[in-house]
């Protein structure tokens, strides 16, 4: 109920620790498997990863009520915001406390962050942001 699936992405530079970060990710998906890890050259040739997870409707779901459940709640007010025209909701977590074992809400982009996007389970006649509401107000409870 309320989604189709999800995807989080860290972009990390080659100093930050890949290992903490990939475990944090595997955590925060639920999945042992199914986390990839890509090495590019950034605009200017420094190397640069992208931890990346994919998840079906059962794992997302189960993603984010890993997540905190005030911070969670924060995202409420101006949830509109946070939906794109192609009904996917967009959530920052704060990279320090993930890979502390806390997923944390992070309102503006400040800082290294882990990117969620979570399609919506949206049909005719339903507004996304409602659809969101209760998805979020049933994982708080």
């Amino acid at each position: 109920m309320g989604l189709h699936g999800g995807s989080w992405r860290v972009h990390a530079s080659a100093v930050d620790d890949m290992e903490l970060i990939t475990e944090s990710v595997k955590w925060l998906c639920g999945l042992k498997e199914g986390v990839s890890v890509n090495k590019v050259k950034s605009a200017l040739g420094a190397t640069m990863y992208t931890i990346e997870c994919k998840m079906g409707a059962k794992h997302a779901r189960n993603s984010l009520g890993r997540i905190n459940g005030d911070s969670l709640s924060s995202i409420l007010v101006g949830i509109d915001s946070l939906i794109d025209e192609d009904k996917i909701l967009h959530i920052r977590l704060d990279l320090g406390r993930l890979v502390m074992g806390e997923g944390v809400v992070i309102g503006d982009d400040i800082g290294t962050v882990a990117k969620g996007r979570f399609k919506l389970e949206v049909y005719p006649g339903q507004d996304p942001s409602s659809v969101a509401m209760e998805l979020i107000e049933d994982l708080v409870e």
